[in-house]
């Protein structure tokens, strides 16, 4: 877990999970593979595994605190979820007890920012309880831009 401080707002990143995703060559198909080699340095160790060719995916949650907010960016994978992907399907994760370790239960959120709508995005803004799907943070507005809502009540 990594936290810093910015202006009045400390800022914690939370990472679900972490590891090779899938080739660069079959999510990147139109970069040249010399483009990866020549920038290799600094992709290397982070985003991209040289030996195996596959992109190293990062998938987590920012958590601002400040001015009395408690602010999520993304949710993640979230647990449970029926997904076509093994690596995001049904998961059993330890985010709630990640996010109580910096002190932060799921009450306390009051916003959840959604960058896009992608199920790596957004996993936990709901979960499972008693075989029905509830918020996850019960007293957060939820943003999200309204192209990606309008998608994703035509996609569902």
């Amino acid at each position: 877990m990594q936290t810093f401080t910015l202006g009045d707002f400390e800022i914690s990143r939370i990472t679900e999970w972490h590891g090779s995703f899938a080739p660069v060559s079959v999510l990147f198909p139109s970069i040249p593979a010399d483009a990866w080699q020549k920038h290799q340095t600094w992709l290397d160790a982070h985003f991209w595994n040289a030996a195996t060719g596959d992109y190293q995916a990062h998938m987590q949650t920012w958590v601002l605190r400040g001015q009395g907010r408690t602010i999520l960016v993304d949710t993640g994978l979230g647990n449970d979820k029926p997904r076509v992907h093994g690596l995001l399907a049904n998961r059993d994760g330890d985010f709630l007890h990640r996010l109580a370790a910096i002190g932060v239960q799921p009450e306390d959120v009051d916003t959840v920012v959604n960058t896009h709508l992608h199920t790596d995005h957004v996993g936990w803004n709901t979960r499972l309880e008693n075989g029905e799907w509830a918020p996850t943070f019960p007293n957060a507005q939820y943003l999200m831009h309204k192209a990606d809502f309008d998608w994703a009540a035509v996609s569902t």
